[in-house]
């Protein structure tokens, strides 16, 4: 939840101990309702203490009430707004990705919690980036960053306004362009990156626009069985993402 203050609440155990850990923005104060005392709550107890961030004692009901949200798990988080990151740092960093270097693009992907899991899934994969357009797509918001359970701390995300000319710099720059279609191109199992590697995942709803899949240099599919006709676009990423790993690890030998 975003402030009058230029500050955003973020809520969660997961998500609040992954923002401590990282140590990247300016906290301000914490909202603690948890009543247990385990592993965890100690370790966030710990983390707390450690970087002398004033804690207000308060009831779940009030976290509610400060976070938004029905899930805050007894703890919620005062921190200075996400910085996104600059495409031209985040394809440097793909480019000079010894492993073979990797982004993910979004192709207006509206549900936060796909976004969220794509988030924390591209940064378990090794993706140097994440990239968003700035309209007719979920941003990163609280909700967002409990679904990546605090990934988007430590994978640079970018906000851009045209995929297409996204598109156009990262060929320029010497990146394969491949985009996520149901049903269409060659077998994500069948198929071998060259790096740097952009992936283009579309919308829940229908896909890849078309001008973004005209501008790809191939289409990527899984495989499926059964009488559904697709995957969840957060367990697409999710699949895609582990054969790119895959060959990563492969290429780093």
């Amino acid at each position: 939840m975003r402030t009058k203050q230029n500050t955003e609440i973020l809520c969660g155990r997961n998500t609040v101990f992954e923002m401590l850990r990282a140590g990247k923005r300016k906290f301000l104060r914490v909202y603690w309702g948890i009543q247990s005392r385990d592993t965890k709550a100690e370790e966030l107890r710990q983390m707390i203490q450690t970087r002398k961030i004033p804690v207000l004692e308060c009831s779940n009901d009030k976290i509610r009430q400060i976070s938004g949200s029905e899930d805050h798990q007894g703890i919620a988080l005062e921190a200075s707004i996400f910085q996104y990151a600059d495409l031209e740092s985040v394809a440097n960093k793909a480019k000079e990705d010894p492993k073979g270097g990797f982004l993910i693009l979004l192709d207006e992907i509206q549900d936060p919690h796909n976004v969220g899991a794509l988030i924390r899934t591209a940064h378990l994969c090794g993706a140097s980036g994440l990239i968003l357009l700035k309209h007719r797509q979920v941003l990163v918001t609280h909700t967002v960053c409990k679904a990546a359970s605090g990934a988007q701390e430590y994978l640079p995300i970018v906000q851009e306004v045209n995929l297409v000319n996204v598109i156009n710099y990262l060929k320029e720059n010497g990146f394969l362009i491949w985009g996520a279609a149901g049903g269409e191109g060659q077998s994500i199992f069948k198929s071998e990156p060259k790096f740097p590697l952009a992936l283009i995942l579309g919308s829940e709803g229908r896909g890849l626009r078309r001008l973004v899949r005209e501008n790809c240099d191939a289409l990527v599919t899984i495989p499926m069985e059964g009488v559904l006709d697709s995957f969840n676009v957060s367990v697409a990423g999710g699949i895609l993402m582990a054969e790119i790993l895959k060959n990563r690890l492969n290429f780093s030998k």
